[in-house]
């Protein structure tokens, strides 16, 4: 009996151990966190060139236009620049909130980068248009306009030949052939396939795999109904056959999901022959109410037997996958702190629409950024004297040293947290009745919908907003003292789901004399962005 006691427990302490063992392999397998990259970056369309990866996002009305970035491992991604870097390629003037540059697309055939977009109610927009590049970071070509408003185009390269797909528009998809150099259509565009059932059929990618040519895309709409779909032919002009395990992705029935809207897809593969895709998706917070704008996602794919692609587990995107099988590659982080020492501004800058050269500068002042603030207003749809850059986190400080005569009332500058043209929060520096003051400012609706200020003396003062995933607070520092709580609003009130539109929250310092040029110019020494990275 004590022998076979022994035994039992011996054995009890190897399974023990053996467990351990394995489950110390398990954890230690490098997972990564969705969202890949946070903020604003919605509609994301990527390509592999050997053992690098790029992908662009939607920008809408703001200036560059189409970020893109650069990864090495799939999970870590560096901005390397703009694919619209200048007005006569960025056609943003006058573009509405949430109108501009719609989901790009973009492909890599032959030594060429290809970047497909919609652009909506800028100056001199003509609609549809791909630009090309050598090299990704730029310089990219001027717009070839295809002469048509059909909506989120994209290319596929196949039999030598540049296939150009988009939807009609009506519910339906379209396919032709393009001369790659003029734009010109080979093929005419002719319908080819009909959506599967959801709202707003859009953002088509077409592939060809394994004999097929597979046609994804998104449907049910931008909200919490959108999904991913499939269909395939034995040729690209179809009929074509969907998917019986549609969606590819899809959060809608996951409701408990931190995670949701999940759609508009782009899928690749890697040299180990592995499948994965990028999508966008939100993270609402304190209920359905997103304000960091759609987010960029990644998700493994699984192919069935009978040759169908399947996103995440079983469709669903979920907050942790077991990383690429890829080796890491972690870029330097970007610093905290900008000097404004150069004489360029850093990427993640943006300004709203095409900006008016004589309203900014880096070098009349050097080590400050100038803002010499027009009668554009923040609420006006044009290009205030404004340089911002997205919320990348619900957990976020972000401060700035600010030097600033106000001479009339009408004259301010500051911080603001932009939902829209018609929605944001300022922090700013004015004049009321005579007296400087630093003022908190509520604009929601068009409307004033609460303000707070306080006396300051004369000399530079540290403007602060802190954020959390339901509220921000705006704070004021002067010389000598402590920083002095001026004002709080609701992340909600500058969501997607109360305001509309197709953006997200960005942080910036503006100057405006709303409605006359402002006496002096705002001179700002540096800006702190403090990411919670949440």
């Amino acid at each position: 009996m004590a022998v076979k006691v022994w035994l039992q427990t011996r054995l009890s302490i190897y399974l023990v151990l053996v467990g351990l063992l394995l489950s110390g392999f398990v954890f230690s397998q490098k997972s990564y966190k969705n969202p890949i990259i946070t903020g604003m970056n919605p509609d994301p369309s990527i390509c592999r060139v050997n053992d690098d990866f790029y992908m662009v996002t939607s920008t809408f009305e703001y200036f560059p236009g189409i970020p893109i970035y650069h990864s090495k491992d799939l999970v870590h991604w560096k901005m390397i620049g703009y694919v619209l870097s200048r007005a006569s390629n960025c056609p943003v003037g006058g573009a509405s909130s949430s109108g501009g540059n719609f989901a790009p697309a973009l492909r890599y055939h032959n030594g060429t980068f290809y970047v497909s977009c919609t652009n909506y109610g800028g100056k001199g927009s003509r609609g549809v248009f791909y630009v090309t590049a050598k090299d990704p970071a730029g310089p990219w070509s001027d717009p070839i306009w295809i002469g048509n408003w059909n909506v989120d185009p994209s290319m596929m390269f196949a039999n030598d030949s540049m296939y150009w797909i988009s939807p009609d528009n009506k519910g339906g998809f379209m396919t032709g052939t393009i001369d790659s150099a003029t734009g010109k259509f080979i093929t005419p565009l002719r319908k080819v396939a009909a959506g599967l059932g959801g709202s707003s059929p859009e953002g088509p990618h077409m592939y060809k795999i394994n004999g097929y040519y597979y046609l994804m895309s998104a449907e049910g709409g931008t909200g919490y109904e959108h999904r991913e779909v499939i269909q395939r032919s034995k040729t690209p002009w179809g009929p074509f056959d969907a998917s019986p395990y549609n969606p590819v992705v899809s959060n809608m029935k996951a409701p408990k999901s931190p995670i949701q809207a999940i759609g508009h897809a782009d899928m690749f593969q890697l040299a180990d022959s592995s499948w994965w895709l990028v999508c966008l998706g939100i993270r609402p917070n304190g209920g359905k109410f997103h304000h960091l704008g759609r987010e960029t996602f990644l998700a493994p794919v699984t192919w069935s037997a009978d040759g169908w692609p399947k996103g995440g587990v079983d469709g669903v995107v979920k907050e942790r996958f077991q990383s690429p099988n890829l080796p890491e590659h972690v870029w330097d982080k970007e610093p905290v702190r900008d000097n404004f020492d150069s004489s360029a501004l850093r990427l993640p800058w943006n300004f709203l629409r095409v900006p008016y050269s004589k309203d900014w500068s880096l070098t009349e002042k050097p080590g400050y950024l100038r803002l010499k603030g027009s009668g554009v207003s923040l609420s006006d749809r044009d290009s205030p004297a404004f340089v911002g850059r997205r919320q990348t986190s619900f957990n976020v400080t972000a401060s700035t040293k600010i030097s600033f005569i106000p001479v009339a009332a009408n004259e301010e500058a500051g911080l603001t947290v932009r939902g829209d043209d018609i929605n944001h929060f300022d922090l700013l520096i004015t004049k009321v009745k005579g007296v400087r003051v630093a003022m908190f400012r509520k604009y929601l609706k068009g409307k004033i919908a609460g303000v707070n200020y306080r006396n300051i003396v004369d000399g530079d003062i540290v403007l602060r907003i802190t954020a959390t995933g339901n509220q921000y607070k705006f704070w004021v520092q002067e010389e000598g003292k402590s920083f002095r709580l001026l004002g709080s609003a609701l992340t909600k009130d500058i969501s997607t789901e109360v305001i509309g539109g197709f953006t997200g929250a960005y942080i910036g310092m503006y100057a405006s004399g709303n409605g006359r040029t402002n006496t002096n110019p705002a001179d700002f020494d540096w800006f702190d962005y403090e990411d919670g990275l949440n």
